[in-house]
């Protein structure tokens, strides 16, 4: 996979293809036929490429004419192809569509003059020439536009003015492809069959007319005898539009009854039987080829919600930047001025406040009287309650004494409040670092790929269903998966399964629910599409005592790029506090994740929780796996937890290591381990109330495989025990295996 994502990016590659294409492209219009009219679209097509493009479209030109023995009827067309490639190479102006189309107007008019000028065409030919240099000129500048969009990469995002220019375009390959026939196969028809079908589905109503009507367009430009036919495509694109929430066979079904109205209108001739068959085959393909994903990645329509979305994102990440780099300057500050401040001198106190206005300062100290000396340090060695004498033949003992310890209890004040104050700084800059990934993560939601009208049809087909609804959002994460966000009333019960149902019938994809959210006077429900990978778990629990919960928690759920999570919480001690520890952690974990955060992110702000909760010590361990279920990619991470067995075909491996759990220190840092799982391939979370003592039937038992629910409550069951019976400690374990194949990407 990573040789073909390089090679796929390989700019060589890339240039080559391009090339390719042009080439092909040319061979296609030159050989193209509009009722017998040749109209100058490769002189376009050059105007609106790159001078190489050009050279290619030029071989491709010649290529068709000497194919076609045409060479000696189209010199003006091939002149006109050359002299604006050399125009493209001569002139050094900025490639925009208006440069596109005055080269491809003075290309043709060069060449018409040229001939012109040899006696080779007539006066009426030169107005015919006029008027081609014309529509090259508009060709050339639609060309370009579209060239501009699809230089930027796929998928296209197609904004509202660009409608016209790729209009244009596909009218343009439309009916070039129609002259390509194979027998009575039309390539042309066949195609835009399945655009219309593919829009109607995608855009409803206004996608399936509109495209019909271009369809319609050229299918007229090539065949004027097939007008009566072509105007029942925009109706059976506009009846299909209708249908869209409804299964593809329908639509199919529908659009074959329009064009065999269309054909008994035209008398049944073979032109309109012959143009039936071929949207019967382009329907064909639209049901059995993934029509949707193949028009999503390579083009979108969009709209200035886009930009501003953008903009959104942006705006975002300035301000994540611009937190971290107040946060990063006020680190410095505190790491400079904490060097700066030196421990206290207690010595040099007292004798700055008491000796040196005594009358044998000089005696005791500047002479160097090394039994005062030892004896000051032995004082200031000394602790708060320590009672020592002071030196011996001093003046003032009972000030020495008394500065002594006014000095230490000053030091130890100055100190607790360095503590508290380091404390307060650790959490401050710490809920700063948590507030620049909030700000990021919203940000990185900002550019996903919002579909307006897939937004709105979720919102008529709840509408219709009397569920009550906010907002809703449909988009598509990096990874290409369907995303819908709703948004309902916090006194709304919505049946989880029933919307998903409804959902799945309407789209016509395979959802699941990603879990129900609470904040605030709203209610948040996550649904995706399904990826290539499905992820079935199995739990089991027992408590120490069977009158009190278990101090033990556990979650699955989803995020919003598809990824499955398994959550193990080990609260501090056993019974309903260490259940209430427990349940703190992954509650406040599983909310954050699901709101787009990071998982290192989300495990220190739920840190940040633990440590402001209580003044009591209360921590809980944190185990998380995280699934991707598109390439079955784990990653671990482990905050004080228990270990973790893997299973890989007949391997069974241990995964564990002795770090700090949530709530005990003001930074933490997780244990992680990343692996590559396949189909089949098992995971087993437990807490530590399972000792090494249990691991070797750990292993055989995993090994063995069988039931999943029976598996953990197996191993649960053979937690240690105390003399009574009883667990010696809460003990849960959770474990999951993977299914399916991953998406070949």
């Amino acid at each position: 996979m990573k040789d073909w994502m390089k090679l796929k990016n390989d700019p060589r590659l890339l240039r080559g293809i391009g090339l390719a294409g042009c080439g092909i492209c040319s061979c296609l219009l030159s050989a193209a036929s509009f009722n017998g009219i040749q109209i100058p679209l490769n002189t376009a097509l050059s105007a609106a490429l790159s001078p190489t493009c050009g050279i290619a479209v030029l071989a491709g030109s010649l290529f068709t004419y000497a194919l076609t023995g045409t060479l000696t009827k189209g010199p003006v067309f091939l002149c006109a192809i050359a002299l604006t490639a050399l125009l493209r190479w001569l002139i050094s102006m900025q490639h925009t569509p208006r440069a596109a189309a005055m080269l491809a107007a003075s290309g043709t008019a060069l060449s018409a003059v040229i001939f012109s000028m040899a006696r080779m065409i007539g006066g009426r030919e030169l107005i015919f020439w006029g008027i081609g240099a014309a529509f090259a000129a508009l060709f050339a500048a639609c060309i370009r536009r579209t060239a501009e969009r699809f230089e930027c990469g796929l998928p296209v995002r197609l904004h509202a003015g660009d409608a016209a220019a790729f209009s244009v375009c596909f009218v343009i390959l439309t009916a070039a492809l129609c002259s390509v026939r194979v027998f009575m196969f039309s390539l042309g028809q066949i195609f835009s069959a399945f655009v219309i079908l593919t829009a109607a589905k995608r855009y409803r109503t206004g996608g399936g007319m509109i495209c019909g009507t271009l369809a319609a367009f050229a299918l007229l430009i090539t065949d004027a005898d097939a007008a009566g036919f072509a105007a029942v495509l925009p109706a059976a694109g506009l009846a299909a539009g209708f249908l869209a929430g409804r299964r593809s066979e329908l639509l199919f079904l529908v659009m074959q009854l329009f064009l065999g109205t269309g054909t008994v209108l035209c008398g049944c001739n073979v032109a309109a039987a012959r143009i039936w068959v071929n949207a019967a085959i382009g329907g064909l393909l639209f049901l059995f080829l993934p029509s949707q994903q193949i028009a999503d990645r390579i083009l979108q329509w969009s709209d200035g919600d886009a930009d501003l979305a953008a903009l959104t994102g942006a705006r975002l990440d300035f301000l994540s930047d611009s937190i971290a780099g107040v946060r990063g300057s006020a680190e410095q500050i505190v790491s400079k001025l904490a060097k700066a401040e030196g421990p206290s001198d207690a010595v040099r106190h007292v004798r700055e406040a008491v000796c040196e206005k005594c009358s044998y300062y000089a005696e005791c100290w500047v002479r160097g009287d090394d039994e005062v000396q030892r004896c000051f340090r032995e004082l200031a060695a000394a602790g708060i309650t320590e009672q020592h004498a002071a030196p011996f033949r001093c003046l003032k003992p009972e000030q020495v004494t008394a500065e002594f310890i006014r000095a230490k209890k000053q030091s130890a004040a100055a100190k607790a409040f360095a503590a508290r104050l380091r404390d307060t700084q650790t959490l401050l800059f710490s809920q700063m670092k948590i507030t620049e990934a909030l700000l990021h993560c919203a940000g990185q939601q900002t550019r996903r790929t919002y579909h307006r009208e897939l937004t709105r049809y979720v919102t008529d087909v709840l509408g219709r269903m009397q569920i009550p609804l906010l907002a809703a959002a449909v988009s598509e994460t990096e990874n290409g998966r369907l995303l819908i966000e709703l948004y309902m009333p916090l006194c709304a019960e919505p049946d989880a399964e029933l919307v998903t149902e409804l959902l799945h019938d309407a789209l016509q994809k395979p959802l699941e629910c990603c879990g129900t959210e609470e904040a605030g006077g709203e209610k948040r429900l996550l649904l995706q599409s399904t990826g290539g990978f499905s992820v079935s778990t199995a739990a089991a629990q027992c408590a120490v005592h069977d009158d009190e919960p278990c101090g033990d928690c556990w979650d699955t759920f989803s995020d919003q790029s598809g990824a499955v999570y398994l959550a193990v919480s080990d609260g501090m001690g056993t019974g309903k506090n260490a259940a209430l520890d427990a349940r703190i952690v992954l509650s406040n974990f599983r909310q954050l994740v699901q709101s787009g955060m990071d998982c290192r992110a989300a495990a220190d702000m739920v840190n940040a929780i633990m440590l402001t909760k209580s003044g009591d010590e209360r921590f809980a361990t944190l185990d998380v796996a995280k699934i991707c279920t598109d390439s079955a990619a784990v990653t671990l991470y482990k905050y004080g937890a228990g270990p973790t067995f893997v299973r890989q075909g007949e391997i069974v491996t241990v995964c564990q290591a002795a770090n700090g759990p949530i709530g005990i220190l003001p930074k933490t840092e997780p244990y992680t381990v990343n692996l590559q799982l396949s189909r089949g391939d098992l995971l087993f979370l437990m807490t530590d109330g399972m000792d090494e003592s249990v691991f070797p039937f750990i292993r055989q038992r995993l090994r063995q495989g069988g039931d999943l629910q029976e598996l953990v409550h197996t191993l649960c069951g053979r937690a240690p025990r105390s003399a009574n019976g009883t667990p010696a400690d809460d003990v849960t374990v959770l474990a999951a295996v993977l299914s399916g194949t991953a998406i070949d990407e």
